[in-house]
C-alpha cells in the first residue's frame, strides 16, 4: 500500500503545479523593538521569552524610571523618549512593552488656558476632573509611543484635538487597508505584554502562536464571536457594524444579544467577544471571571465599551471592579484592546470592533488591526498582547495548517486513508476534513476543490486593498474558496484514485 501511495503521489505531482511560495510577512519579528525595564526582572524575562519565540527582535533596556503603572509627561519626555528614539530605525516600525514598563503617563501641568480658554469640565464617576474635547492629562503609554515621532512636549501631549481632522494626534492608520509601515504612516504600532503574572503573560505569547482559526462554516473550526450589545447604551453603533457588516456576510458563526440581558455563553470556542461590560445594568460584578461562561479559543480578543478596562496589569490594582484585560487574559485570552484611563467615550475615542475584527479575519497582525481600529494616538487607548499574532484563517484543505493546499496535505490525507472513527473522532489533521470520522473520498473532493489555494497570511500579505466593512463576505470567500481549473482537480482526482485502487463505498476499518 505504502508503495502505491507513493506512486500515485508522484501521478499527482505531474497533474498539478504545486508551487508554494514562501512566507515574507509585512511586519514581521525584524521590524519589532521589545522594550523592559531595566528595574523589572518580569519585564526582562517577558522580553526574553518574547524574544526566543520571535527571533529577530531587538531588546532594549531602559534605565531611570521605578516600576510604578504611572509615569509623568517630563520623565516620559526626559528619560524614556530619548532611550527609545535612539533604538528606533523606519525599520523598526513596532514597539513592544512589557510588564514592569509604565501603563499610564499624566501631564501635571495645569491646562494652558491662554490656549484653550473657557474649556468645559466634567467630574468622573471616579473623582477625577477632566476638560472637554481638548484636553486630558492621561495618555497610555503604548499610544503615546506610536506617536514618539511627533510629541515632543507636555503641551503636545495634552493638546489631544480629536476633532480636528489633520491635526497630529489623528492617527494616519485608522481604517487603513494595507499592511503598515513607518515610512508609509510616520507612525509606530504598539503592543504592551503584560498580565496578573509572568505566567500569564508567557501563556498568552503561546496561545498566540497557535492561533489556528477553522475555516468559515467548518464543523470543527474554533471560529465564534460574543457579541453582546445595548441598545439602551450610547455607542453601539460599531457592534451593529460588526455583526451585520463583518460577521453575517462573511458567513462567521456567532451570538448576538441586542438587548439589555447579560450574554454570558457561547456553543463553540471563541476567537473574540465584544461587549459594553460593566456599563450594561445586568452585566454582574466582575464579570470576566463571575459570569463568563467561555470555552476561549488561542487567539481570542477581548474589547469592550468601558472607561478603565485596562487600568491596572496588577493584581488588586483596582478597586473599582475593572482593569478586564487583565482578566481576560487569565482566564485564558489572547489579546485585548482598552483605555487605561476615562476616554469620553464616542467613535473617535474608543476601538471600532468592525474594524479591528474584520482586519483580524483578513489576516493582518493585531498590532496592525488593532491601530487601524482607533481614530486617535496620544491619548489613553491601548493594546495588550503580541503584536505580531496572526489569526491564521485555514482554507478548505489545508490539512497542515501551513497557509497551503498542496501535495503535502495529499499525502496526510493519503496516509490516513479510510481511517475511521466516532464521527468527529479523528479530525481535520488527518484529512477528516468533514469531521464525518473516516478519510474517504468525500474529503479528498474538498481538498481537489481547493487545490492551490494559498491563505493570505502564508504569503504575508493581507489582501484587502480597496476593502471596506461590508466588502468582507465578497473578498474573503472567494479567496479562501479558490476553485482550480476544473481540469487541474480532474487529473489530480483520476491519477490519486486510479493508483490507490479506490471502489467508492469500499471502507478499511483500523
Amino acid at each position: 500500500m505504502r508503495a502505491t501511495w507513493r506512486l500515485a503521489l508522484l501521478l499527482a505531482v505531474s497533474a498539478v503545479r504545486c508551487a508554494s511560495p514562501s512566507s515574507v510577512l509585512a511586519v514581521d519579528a525584524s521590524n519589532v523593538l521589545v522594550l523592559y525595564n531595566s528595574a523589572s526582572a518580569d519585564g526582562a524575562q517577558i522580553a526574553n521569552y518574547y524574544a526566543a519565540v520571535h527571533p529577530g527582535v531587538q531588546l532594549l533596556a531602559i534605565n531611570g524610571i521605578g516600576t510604578s503603572e504611572a509615569i509623568t509627561a517630563d520623565d516620559y519626555l526626559n528619560i524614556v523618549r530619548p532611550q527609545v528614539l535612539s533604538a528606533l530605525t523606519p525599520q523598526r516600525s513596532v514597539i513592544a512593552t512589557t510588564k514592569g514598563l509604565p501603563l499610564r503617563i499624566q501631564v501635571t501641568q495645569p491646562p494652558p488656558t491662554a490656549t484653550f480658554p473657557n474649556l468645559p469640565t466634567y467630574t468622573d464617576p471616579y473623582g477625577e476632573v477632566h476638560s472637554i474635547l481638548n484636553w486630558q492629562a492621561y495618555s497610555s503609554f503604548e499610544s503615546e509611543l506610536a506617536n514618539i515621532d511627533t510629541i515632543s512636549s507636555w503641551e503636545m501631549m495634552g493638546d489631544q484635538s480629536y476633532s480636528l481632522a489633520d491635526h497630529f494626534v489623528r492617527n494616519p492608520y485608522y481604517d487603513a487597508t494595507t499592511s503598515f509601515s513607518h515610512d508609509q504612516y510616520g507612525t509606530r504600532l504598539t503592543a504592551r505584554l503584560d498580565g496578573y503574572s509572568v505566567a500569564d503573560v508567557l501563556g498568552a505569547i503561546d496561545r498566540a502562536q497557535d492561533a489556528v482559526v477553522g475555516p468559515l462554516n467548518s464543523p470543527n473550526g474554533a471560529m465564534h464571536f460574543v457579541v453582546d450589545n445595548d441598545p439602551a447604551q450610547q455607542y453601539d453603533a460599531t457592534m451593529n457594524r460588526l455583526v451585520n457588516n463583518v460577521l453575517t456576510p462573511a458567513g462567521v458563526a456567532h451570538t448576538y444579544d441586542d438587548s439589555s440581558v447579560f450574554l454570558g455563553t457561547a456553543p463553540g470556542p471563541v476567537i473574540g467577544y465584544d461587549s459594553h461590560g460593566v456599563h450594561q445594568s445586568s452585566t454582574p460584578s466582575n464579570y470576566i471571571t463571575s459570569g463568563l461562561d467561555l470555552n476561549l479559543a488561542d487567539g481570542a480578543v477581548f474589547t469592550s465599551l468601558e472607561s478603565y478596562n485596562a487600568y491596572s496589569f496588577n493584581s488588586g490594582g483596582y478597586t473599582g471592579g475593572q482593569g478586564q484585560v487583565a482578566q481576560w487574559l487569565a482566564i485564558g485570552g489572547t489579546a485585548g484592546v482598552g483605555y487605561v484611563q476615562e476616554p469620553t467615550a464616542s467613535w473617535v475615542t474608543v476601538s471600532n470592533e468592525d474594524i479591528l475584527f474584520e482586519s483580524l479575519l483578513l489576516g493582518r497582525t493585531f498590532a496592525e488591526s488593532a491601530w487601524a481600529a482607533n481614530y486617535q494616538l496620544s491619548y489613553v487607548n491601548t493594546v495588550i498582547g503580541d503584536p505580531l499574532m496572526r489569526w491564521r484563517l485555514l482554507s478548505f484543505g489545508d490539512v497542515n495548517a501551513d497557509g497551503f493546499v498542496d501535495i503535502s496535505d495529499l499525502a496526510i490525507m493519503g496516509s490516513h486513508w479510510t481511517n475511521s472513527a466516532a464521527p468527529g473522532g479523528y479530525g481535520w489533521g488527518i484529512g477528516d476534513l468533514n469531521s464525518d470520522g473516516t478519510v474517504d473520498i468525500s474529503d479528498l473532493a474538498i481538498l481537489g476543490a481547493n487545490w492551490g489555494t494559498t491563505s493570505s497570511w502564508a504569503v504575508g500579505q493581507a489582501n484587502v486593498a480597496g476593502f471596506s466593512s461590508g466588502d468582507l463576505g465578497d473578498a474573503i470567500l472567494p479567496y479562501i474558496h479558490n476553485i482550480p481549473e476544473p481540469g487541474t482537480w480532474l487529473l489530480l482526482l483520476l491519477a490519486t484514485i486510479g493508483m490507490l485502487g479506490f471502489r467508492l463505498g469500499a471502507r478499511r476499518r483500523v
